[in-house]
């Protein structure tokens, strides 16, 4: 009886907007993008992970700046370098109404580290040596050896016991928001969890809309049909944008890196310098200042920003330099068939999404290419098709970016042999035994001084592999509607402030965290 009456409000808001009406006081979100999966156990996807945090709690979270703080915890505790003890706040609630407990918590991470399951996350949890409860709302992880990041890999969103794998509708969360319905390729609305333990959003509704087609994505901003629109704005429209009555456009210094990855199997792009060629024979300044309007500062450095506590700027840097290119593809192989004629020396194809301003880029980068006597066909696919292959190892050359990154230990997740998909995003098939080595062991070393210099090793080898081409690390630019409140910027782009988001003249309900 308890649990009907928790239920009742929940359930009647739902119906509410049974048939899409959606009520109350909301905000529409221009994403530029489809969603392959909401389901944390299983979600990698940058645009999944954004939203993820506002149906799904999670034991820890990070902040707007990158720091760990606790969600669902109460407390943690570490009682030895292998042991992380955590007491979960009471009384929180599922949208179904069942109470989150350590059983919960249990069941989602030893879901995730099921082999069967072949979830992308299963690598994060490989030093789990056993997941304990140890009453309704205490749980225990015992590793079996010292992982000093561990405590970043339990920002999952947790789902109840017995949530079914692999489903099209992800299993319910306890956020602040309730998924309402879920259209893939359309929509995805959420509406205000009433019982959220944070406290009641002060926004009623969020109406995530995807609008794939950037002209479309602009013009439903101008004429009011979205309000927010957050790094999907292309440079060349933020000029438009700052004109159109109304509108407030944010700017900040990002950390969101953009690179060019190889599939590493291929027997052109095997070669090291085939891929330091074509990291000196592309002019990033120029894209940068002609292309993205200055919205982006050259990366310098391999996935990290230099912001980051662990970055390391001395490494191989591959200078705009289409002469020493040439020389690089003669001593690969690769001459030129006919000096300054129209051949070849050989053939890639470069993946893309169907994203204008990255297409645009890609020709840029084709043209660059041509000159060094590297032919490019550039494909671009609808975003899943996209991403699918890219997953599966089934390109040549393609570009994507890392947003948010603020844990070194993501070099394990990108570059250990173990870590090729599904265990990781080794997506290039990279394998390096001493790189291995260098890797477990930052893993294991509590020292933060000795850990630094382990990640300058780790940069120092990827960058002379040229494993990726760094490109840019792009700034946050959000488009906001005018009367809109309480929307922050987050590293890794996440809408978690919009629990917080109110609209002038209605600030709704609200409530500290507890």
């Amino acid at each position: 009886m308890a649990r009907a009456v928790l239920l009742l409000p929940i359930l009647l808001m739902m119906a509410c907007g049974a048939q899409g009406t959606l009520v109350g006081t909301g905000i529409r979100v221009g994403l530029e993008g489809s969603i392959a999966t909401l389901d944390p156990r299983l979600a990698v996807e940058a645009r999944a992970m954004q939203i993820g945090p506002l149906i799904y709690s999670s034991l820890l979270e990070m902040d707007a700046k990158g720091r760990l703080t606790p969600d669902l915890a109460r407390s943690w505790s570490q009682p030895d370098a292998r042991t992380y003890l955590f007491r979960l706040r009471r009384g929180v609630r599922f949208h179904d109404g069942k109470e989150v407990t350590a059983d919960d918590v249990r069941a989602t991470f030893i879901s995730i580290m099921d082999p069967l399951h072949r979830s992308p996350r299963r690598g994060s949890y490989a030093a789990v040596k056993a997941i304990e409860v140890i009453d309704r709302y205490t749980v225990k992880f015992v590793l079996q050896d010292v992982y000093v990041s561990f405590p970043y890999a339990l920002t999952v969103g947790i789902c109840p016991e017995g949530s079914p794998w692999g489903q099209r509708d992800p299993p319910v969360g306890s956020g602040p928001f309730i998924l309402q319905r879920w259209r893939p390729g359309e929509e995805l609305a959420l509406i205000a969890n009433p019982r959220y333990f944070g406290g009641r959003p002060r926004l009623d509704w969020i109406q995530f809309r995807i609008l794939a087609n950037t002209t479309t994505r602009l013009l439903e901003m101008k004429k009011g049909a979205v309000d927010l629109l957050q790094n999907c704005v292309p440079a060349y429209a933020v000029k438009f944008m700052q004109r159109v009555a109304g509108l407030q456009v944010i700017q900040e210094q990002g950390i969101t890196y953009q690179y060019l990855g190889y599939n590493l199997l291929d027997p052109v792009l095997s070669h090291k310098e085939v891929r330091q060629a074509i990291s000196h024979a592309i002019d990033r300044q120029a894209i940068i200042a002609h292309t993205l309007k200055g919205l982006a500062i050259r990366a310098d450095g391999v996935v990290l920003s230099p912001y980051n506590w662990a970055y390391e700027g001395n490494i191989h840097q591959y200078a705009y330099d289409p002469g020493l290119a040439k020389e690089l593809l003669d001593a690969a192989g690769f001459p030129d068939p006919d000096g300054e004629g129209p051949r070849m020396r050989f053939s890639l194809s470069y993946k893309t999404s169907t994203d204008m301003e990255a297409i645009e880029i890609a020709q840029i980068i084709k043209g660059y290419l041509k000159m060094a006597g590297i032919g490019l066909e550039v494909r671009s696919f609808e975003w899943g098709t996209f991403f699918d292959d890219i997953m599966k190892g089934n390109f040549q050359v393609y570009s994507l970016r890392w947003v948010g990154v603020v844990d070194p230990d993501i070099f394990y997740y990108l570059f250990h042999s173990n870590s090729v998909p599904p265990n990781g995003a080794n997506r290039g098939r990279y394998r390096n035994a001493e790189l291995d080595s260098i890797l477990e062991q930052s893993r294991r070393t509590v020292d933060q001084a000795r850990r630094k210099e382990l990640y300058s090793r780790i940069q120092k080898i990827l960058a002379e592999d040229a494993v990726y081409t760094s490109l840019w690390y792009r700034d946050n630019l959000v488009v906001l509607r005018k009367g809109f409140s309480g929307f922050q910027i987050y590293a890794g782009g996440e809408f978690r402030s919009l629990q917080d988001v109110f609209r002038e003249g209605n600030h709704g309900a609200s409530a500290e965290r507890p």
